[in-house]
This record gives C-alpha cells, sequence and structure tokens, in this order.
C-alpha cells in the first residue's frame, strides 16, 4: 500500500515551484512474516530514480521518525540527493505484532531484507544505491542482512559496538556504574564480572562471581539484578547465539562503502573500542572506501552531552530536544555527496 501524505515546497515562494523544489513523503505499508509494517519513503527534489537509505532502529518501541531525532538526519540525506525509508517498529505506531525476543535478531534482520525487495519494486528507486543507516542495536541487525543480501550498496553505523552483545552489555553497566560514583578500578571489575557471569559454564562458576558483583553497592541504585539464582533457574551459556556472535567478523569481508560514528561520551556502547574494532576489520577486509569517526563531546546518539549517562539522556527527554554535534551532520553529508560522484 501505498499513500502521499505530503507535500512540501522548499522554497518560499510558490512562483518558483517545479519538481526540482519539492519533497514527497508517502506512506507505505508491506508484509514481513507476521508483521505488517508501516513506514514513510520520503523523496528528495528533483527527478528520480534516487538513492536510498532505509533506517535501522536501535533497541526498544520506536517509530518511523524517532520521535524528534530522526528528521534533522534525513534532512541532511535528503539535501544531498538521497531518498529515506523509515517504519515504525512492530508493536508501535501503525505497525502490528511484537518482535520475540529470541529471535530479535533474525525478525529485525527480515524486516529490513523485505524492505530492501520492497524498495526494488519502486520506479522512483535506484536498485544500485540502496544504503543503510543504523544504531546501536542495527550494529547486530545490519551484518546480519550483510551475510543474507548482495542488495547493500553502503551502510552507515552510528555508535554500532565493535564486540558481542556479551561484552557490550558488560560494558553499559560498568559506564553507568562509572558515572554513579565507581572508581575507575571498581568500573573494570565490575564489567569484567559481569560478562564472566553471562559465560559462565558451570552453576559453580555463575554464583562466585555473581557473588562478587553483589559486593558493589554503587549497583544497587542501577536496577540491576543482583539476586543469585537457583541451579534450577541458572541455563547454560549458548555460545553459538546472538549474544556471543561478533559483528566483526561479518565487517571483516564487507568491501562496500562505510562510514561509522562514536562518540566520545557514549557509556552505552564502548566508543574507543568499537572505531578500533571497525578501523582493523575494514583494513583486514582491504576495503578502499571507508571512514570512522570518533566525535568528541557527544553521547551514544551523537547529541552534546556533559556525561553521556543514560541518567543525563532521560532528564535531557523531559526537558526537550538536545543538539546533535555539528561535524556529524556535516560529515554525514559530506560523505553522501562524496559517494554520489564515485
Amino acid at each position: 500500500m501505498r499513500r502521499i501524505t505530503l507535500v512540501v515546497c522548499i522554497l518560499p515562494l510558490l512562483s518558483s515551484l517545479s519538481c526540482n523544489t519539492i519533497r514527497v513523503t508517502e506512506e507505505i505499508a508491506y508484509q514481513s512474516g507476521p508483521f505488517r509494517v508501516v513506514g514513510d519513503l520520503r523523496l528528495p527534489p528533483g527527478v528520480g530514480p534516487h538513492p536510498v537509505i532505509i533506517f535501522v532502529h536501535g533497541d526498544g518501541p520506536n517509530n518511523r521518525t524517532s520521535g524528534v531525532t530522526y528528521p534533522p538526519i534525513m534532512d541532511r540525506m535528503l539535501g544531498a540527493g538521497y531518498a529515506t525509508f523509515a517504519w515504525d517498529k512492530p508493536g508501535t505506531g501503525e505497525s502490528t505484532g511484537q518482535i520475540d525476543r529470541n529471535r530479535l535478531l533474525e525478525q529485525r534482520s527480515q524486516i529490513v531484507l523485505d524492505a530492501v525487495e520492497m524498495l526494488k519494486e519502486l520506479p522512483e528507486i535506484d536498485t544500485l544505491q540502496i544504503g543503510l543507516w543504523g544504531i546501536s542495536q542495527a550494529g547486530y541487525v545490519m551484518p546480519r542482512v550483510l551475510d543474507l543480501s548482495e542488495d547493500i550498496a553502503f551502510i552507515i553505523a552510528v555508535s554500532c559496538p565493535g564486540e558481542p552483545g556479551v561484552e557490550q552489555g558488560a560494558y553499559l553497566i560498568a559506564a553507568q556504574a562509572l558515572c554513579a560514583g565507581a572508581s575507575e578500578e571498581e568500573a573494570s571489575q565490575i564489567e569484567y564480572l559481569l560478562a564472566e557471569i553471562e559465560k559462565a559454564d558451570d552453576y559453580e562458576t555463575y554464583v562466585r562471581y555473581k557473588e562478587q558483583l553483589a559486593s558493589y553497592a554503587v549497583l544497587e541504585g542501577l536496577g540491576l539484578n543482583l539476586r543469585v539464582a537457583t541451579e534450577e533457574q541458572w541455563h547454560h551459556p549458548n555460545f553459538e547465539g546472538d549474544y556471543f556472535r561478533d559483528p566483526m567478523t561479518v565487517i571483516e569481508r564487507t568491501t562496500i562503502p562505510i562510514l561509522a560514528f562514536f562518540g566520545e561520551k557514549d557509556t552505552q556502547a564502548d566508543p574507543i573500542q568499537g572505531a578500533q574494532a571497525y578501523r582493523a576489520a575494514l583494513e583486514r577486509a582491504g576495503n578502499q572506501n571507508f571512514r570512522v569517526e570518533l566525535i568528541p563531546g557527544v553521547d551514544h546518539n551523537l547529541i552534546i552531552s556533559e556525561t553521556g549517562s543514560l541518567k543525563e539522556r532521560e532528564r535531557r527527554s523531559r526537558s526537550g530536544w538536545q543538539n546533535y554535534a555539528p561535524i556529524y551532520l556535516d560529515i554525514l553529508e559530506e560523505w553522501l555527496r562524496e559517494l554520489r560522484q564515485q
């Protein structure tokens, strides 16, 4: 289903209206397994077919504009001549169904793959120039898409983890503990213990690490479950599961253009490790067109931040919209314009 919902003239004078001064937004619905997915396709000024950028959400509920956070990014993409497509996650907005947490990466990846197939059928879209923009958990979704599709022409990765989920999750909690007053040494030990708890291959090892973790009082205010599970409740880790898969095993085989951003103050995905991992993986791939940027003074969303902590983000969200680092949007638009010239 396609429905034109908005036409915007980007010039102040209607007398100047032409095919080169109109941006069109179309609502499109498509089926992906059990989900009816509804999103917006935004077309740039000018005559198509246009390259297109698919937005791959991070974790949690999210709609096609991610509140007010996507439009500034989309505006830069549209200005560079790219269409954008983003949808309401299943169970959010107009999309139906609920993602199964036990099949999270499988289902989320399939939604992206089905979006690619849908877009390839549209005459407005350049089928050879379909790219992905993704943030956070998208760093696990996009590599899976790359393994299953040859249609992805480029990727923009924002705060995407450069390590398995087990390590990223440990970093997130340890970073919040550091923001809450833990010392560097304490935060480092907390990060180690969290990862080892998830990797523990026998119940006695799990108990030993969990009891050590519970001794850190700073964790009590972070909502972390410090209770030791019974042996019946505990289960062996699935080392073959998504939580233990390293996304770099795909990135190190990827030769399409990649632009990767990391926020220096990110407390959700390790920005230093991530930037280093992406550079190393893309060099191993022999990728000839990649750029990795570590942006100072910004958080996980590349928004200007003092601490990067989750509590600061919560306070800001209650008080209103905060600003992206201008260099992020400038580099994004510059890179996209250059990509069109290649």
